[in-house]
């Protein structure tokens, strides 16, 4: 049961438009070999995104993720991240630089994007698993 106050404070960002974020739709997971294998086998869609902190691609894409998050278009897909500078094996066993979008369905590599900073670029490899 909601108290006196927080009834107020609901009613009051309501009143002056304040909007309280949806909850995303989907969020990053580490990147775990076992678990992305898993997933991929599974046949179910599956993205990752090869990051770095410094990578100026790597957060553009992410704040185009991060804005597309909400979308309940991306609810039934698995989302994991690479961190190529701690996961240099995977990065090496994936074969790809940083900055990269893979995306997998039905056990299958259906798209890969590297290097792509416009929203366009990111939803080309989204839709191949939505």
């Amino acid at each position: 049961m909601l108290s006196r106050r927080a009834l107020m404070g609901s009613v009051a960002l309501v009143a002056f438009g304040i909007a309280i974020p949806p909850a995303s739709a989907f969020e990053f997971v580490a990147y775990d070999a076992a678990a992305v294998d898993k997933a991929i086998r599974s046949g179910k869609p599956v993205v990752v995104h090869v990051y770095a902190p410094w990578c100026l691609q790597c957060h553009a894409q992410a704040s185009i993720l991060s804005r597309l998050a909400s979308d309940p278009r991306y609810d039934g897909i698995k989302f994991f991240k690479v961190d190529y500078d701690k996961q240099k094996d995977i990065v090496k066993a994936l074969g790809v630089p940083r900055s990269t979008l893979i995306a997998w369905k039905g056990g299958k590599q259906v798209a890969k994007m590297s290097w792509g900073t416009s929203e366009a670029s990111v939803l080309e490899v989204l839709s191949a698993v939505s």
